[in-house]
């Protein structure tokens, strides 16, 4: 069991787990349901799903209990479609801002590094980043 400041980080990734396999669930259905219904072939269906797929560090999953960030599907698919777009013009190390929140992502392994709210971006600095979306 790992303990920073009395605060347990594995119930943290469980419950971030938890929340993330929720929603995707759902999501996955639904996008099964519709694609098969467009006509789409499994392997077309796997392919998206496949690339899209983002996972955290434990710092990031750490930093997102704690800052109490919540991530839905949405915003994984977000998160996926500015990690390709990155990864298309050769970023390895993307800041990707969205609305309420900035992601560092590892492009080549599609690992978010660490999360920051929208509280915590004003003076802040971000370092070891090659690249910049905003969506």
């Amino acid at each position: 069991m790992t303990n920073f400041n009395n605060y347990n980080l594995n119930d943290a990734f469980i419950r971030q787990a938890d929340r993330l396999s929720k929603s995707t669930e759902v999501s996955q259905n639904q996008k099964s349901q519709k694609a098969v219904s467009d006509g789409e072939s499994f392997q077309e269906i796997l392919d998206k799903q496949v690339t899209s797929k983002i996972s955290f560090s434990k710092h990031a999953a750490y930093r997102t209990e704690q800052r109490s960030i919540e991530i839905g599907q949405s915003e994984l698919d977000k998160l996926g479609s500015a990690c390709e777009k990155a990864s298309e013009k050769g970023i390895k190390d993307a800041l990707i801002v969205m609305k309420n929140s900035a992601f560092i992502v590892n492009t080549p392994n599609k690992v978010v590094v660490t999360v920051v709210d929208k509280d915590s971006m004003a003076d802040n600095v971000f370092t070891n980043i090659d690249g910049a979306l905003f969506i």
